[in-house]
């Protein structure tokens, strides 16, 4: 993402509109998020991949900035080249970090309720990202009390397919709600 080129617009966006948040760190690759996606989800992100020319790191990634920093802020990354857009030095892109095993939740799609408007569960993404992100993103799936992975999977079907396809209860979708 540190390959972001600037629009050719000379006009900054605003910088006072909220508090300042601190975005450090944002660029930091050093944890994984193992999500469980119907094959339908799969081949949504693969065409959406295509036509955008990014990875499913880089998609989902600027995706989940979106969802927990708003895509104004995340416009403002990108023309200020901090957070996700921030460069990262060559010395930390080569180290290399032992891989912790997955949290329970995480496993594998037996662990998991399969979405019935699309299948199972089958294809195993593995999402690297920073701890920040991360943890933001868990917060949130501890509030819906559900394991991060189901609440990514959610956020992703929903994303790609709309609120009423996936696992409704998660989103906050109900009856009363229709």
């Amino acid at each position: 993402m540190a390959d972001w080129v600037p629009s050719a617009d000379d006009s900054p966006l605003s910088a006072d509109l909220i508090p300042s948040r601190d975005y450090r760190g944002l660029n930091m690759q050093d944890t994984q998020l193992r999500v469980w996606l119907p094959d339908g989800a799969k081949q949504a992100l693969t065409e959406i991949g295509d036509r955008v020319g990014a990875s499913y790191t880089v998609y989902l990634s600027e995706f989940f900035a979106t969802y927990l920093y708003g895509y104004h802020e995340l416009l403002k990354m990108r023309d200020t080249r901090t957070g996700l857009y921030e460069p990262v030095s060559a010395e930390v892109e080569e180290s290399e970090e032992e891989e912790a095993p997955p949290p329970e939740d995480e496993l594998g799609p037996e662990y998991d309720d399969p979405e019935p408007e699309m299948g199972k569960n089958i294809f195993a993404l593995k999402i690297f990202m920073s701890n920040k992100m991360k943890d933001g993103l868990q917060q949130r799936a501890n509030r819906a009390q559900v394991p991060l992975g189901r609440f990514a999977r959610a956020l992703i079907c929903a994303h790609l397919f709309g609120r009423d396809v996936g696992p409704r209860r998660l989103l906050g979708w109900s009856r009363s709600n229709e």
